[in-house]
């Protein structure tokens, strides 16, 4: 029979974790049972609907690297690699001396509708770009107003993460997500997130194509670097001026990938811009 093995996270006394009402529940880490092809992502799939399911709850601290590969039966490098593509996507966050503690992006019932899981259409991408920048230079400016300490530092951190990528594409591409992510959470406006988290898991197939362009990369880059010292130093003008001229290129390298695949999506333009 497997062994219920209750969260570290849960006080013995308590049953509830500091702040929360309802009592944590047991993880029965042994059922997870992971697939033998990609250990870890098969595990990180499977503590992402833990958490998609509510069992696992924002701030829960996740067994050791140790403990989980000896419940799961599997080694700790498969672990450590499942713990680092749930923190690519935001899930969770390491904290120097108290372990790895899950962290639930935000979503709403207001942004849930607006853009789904299906395949993207020519019109869908092109009004997602075209959303993108309406809505994230203003974004970008209300984090440069509204920004913590910790909020400018993540932003930096995953700017340096992004130039680290290189040549790896898909963390390349989850890392772009991240970071623009990291900045709509500055806002300290959970609708915001969760918009800006949706649209770009919309695009991902798209970015994902345009992210093969080295030009691209480097664009992207310096763009990062720009937007990140802007937030820093608090002025929203800047930041909605860097944004927009990064959202903007993007755009372009979108277009050129699509026509050169055959698809020439309509990009619309504001009165009096320049592409």
């Amino acid at each position: 029979m497997a062994r219920l093995v209750r969260p570290p996270y849960q006080a013995e006394d308590s049953g509830t974790n500091p702040g929360e009402v309802e009592p944590a529940v047991a993880i029965d880490w042994e059922a997870l049972s992971p697939a033998t092809v990609r250990l870890s992502t098969s595990v990180a799939a499977q503590i992402e609907e833990l958490i998609a399911s509510g069992r696992l709850k924002s701030g829960r601290r996740l067994p050791s690297e140790r403990q989980l590969a000896e419940l799961l039966g599997v080694s700790r490098g498969s672990i450590r690699e499942a713990i680092t593509e749930l923190e690519v996507k935001g899930l969770v966050t390491r904290r120097p001396g108290s372990g790895t503690h899950i962290q639930i992006p935000s979503h709403s019932l207001f942004t849930g509708p607006i853009v789904s899981g299906v395949a993207l259409g020519d019109r869908e991408t092109t009004e997602l770009l075209d959303l993108r920048e309406a809505l994230e230079p203003a974004i970008a400016a209300r984090a440069a107003e509204r920004a913590t300490p910790g909020d400018i530092e993540q932003i930096h951190i995953l700017a340096g993460r992004f130039e680290a990528a290189r040549a790896d594409i898909r963390r390349r591409v989850a890392l772009d997500a991240e970071f623009h992510q990291a900045i709509a959470r500055a806002t300290q406006n959970a609708l915001l997130v969760g918009l800006v988290e949706r649209f770009m898991n919309a695009l991902d197939a798209t970015r994902r194509a345009s992210a093969q362009s080295e030009s691209r990369f480097r664009m992207s880059k310096t763009a990062h670097r720009k937007i990140a010292a802007a937030i820093a130093e608090h002025d929203p003008d800047l930041a909605e001026r860097e944004m927009l001229e990064h959202v903007r290129a993007i755009t372009s390298f979108v277009g050129t990938s699509q026509e050169q695949g055959g698809r020439r999506p309509r990009v619309s333009q504001p009165k009096g811009a320049s592409r």
